[in-house]
Formats: structure tokens, C-alpha cells, sequence
């Protein structure tokens, strides 16, 4: 079982580091642990009033962080969910799909977008296939975006746009719900 003994709970998942790196830099502004969600989310204890955050990549079209915060009762809990991805900050922040992914709970948690990184060099073959289909989709549709234009130019190279100042105003929004 999960107990949050701090003034925060804090849970991560994490494919190539990126959102670790923020979990970790977070829960040690908040004065607590991160902690990687568990297999089976029974096993969080997550009590009434003080603050969980959930940091998770964006894998696809899967948000895993999302998910579990759908799994959850929330009742009298302050939850907010900070989706880790290659997007560019202004679209994703303006796209906001983390919203849909929710739900019923899109109202009850609070959503962040953190950039993250991606080392083409660490990749699974399986997703360096799938990343590559995508490309390839986007070098060859038209009106391209600002975004489109940045998968293209950071196409098999490694990426780091991690940016832990990018957590203030998460920080901000734990202080302010009791953290």
C-alpha cells in the first residue's frame, strides 16, 4: 500500500526519464517523495485535502496519468495532472487534450504540460517504427505547422527540451492547495 506521509503525493510514470526528472525535482520542492503509480491503483491511499499530482508522458494518444486519475475518487482531494510530451508547450497547452482523456473528471483536475525529452538513440524499435510512420504522415501533408515542423527537424536526433523552471507553476498550485 501507498501511504502519503508528506504534504503531497506525488506519482510518476516514466519511459525515457523526462517525467522522472520532474517528478523528482517536484516531490523535492514540495518537501516529499516521488513515487512511480503502481500496477494496480488500489494500492494508492490518497487522502482527503491535501494535494496528489500526477506526472505522466504522452505516449500516442495514452495519457497513463489520466487514466488513473479516472480510477480514482477524488472527493475532497486537489488533483492535478502533468502530461509530459514533445509538442510543442503552446499548442499542447491550447490543444489541452489531457481535458478529454479525463473525462466526467476533466472539471476536478487541475492540467499542466511539461516539455520532455526524446533520445531517438534509447528508442524501442517498435517506437522508433511507429515514430517514423508519423513523420512520414507529416513531411507529406500540407500547411504544415509550427509543431509538425519541429517533429520533422528533430526526427532521429536527441531531443531535450526538459525545463524544470516549467514546474513553477505546478509548485504554485500545490502551495495553494495545502502543500
Amino acid at each position: 500500500m501507498i501511504r502519503r506521509i508528506m504534504t503531497a503525493t506525488v506519482l510518476y510514470q516514466s519511459f525515457y526519464g523526462s517525467t522522472r526528472q520532474y517528478a523528482e525535482a517536484l516531490a523535492s520542492q514540495l518537501g516529499t517523495v516521488a513515487q512511480e503509480i503502481p500496477e494496480d491503483p488500489s494500492r494508492i491511499d490518497v487522502p482527503p485535502a491535501a494535494p496528489l499530482i500526477v506526472l505522466s508522458p504522452v505516449h500516442g494518444p495514452a495519457v497513463a496519468g489520466a487514466d488513473l486519475l479516472k480510477k480514482l475518487d477524488l472527493t475532497g482531494t486537489p488533483a492535478a495532472l502533468c502530461s509530459v510530451g514533445m509538442t510543442l508547450s503552446e499548442e499542447a497547452r491550447d490543444k489541452d487534450r489531457s481535458a478529454g482523456l479525463l473525462g466526467e473528471k476533466k472539471d476536478a483536475v487541475t492540467r499542466f504540460y511539461l516539455p520532455g525529452r526524446m533520445n531517438y538513440s534509447e528508442l524501442t524499435g517498435r517506437h522508433r517504427t511507429i515514430m517514423r510512420t508519423i513523420i512520414t504522415a507529416i513531411r507529406m501533408k500540407p500547411g504544415k505547422s509550427d509543431n509538425d515542423r519541429a517533429m520533422i527537424d528533430a526526427n532521429d536526433r536527441d531531443v531535450d527540451r526538459v525545463d524544470l523552471a516549467e514546474l513553477d507553476p505546478v509548485v504554485a498550485w500545490a502551495r495553494a492547495n495545502g502543500a
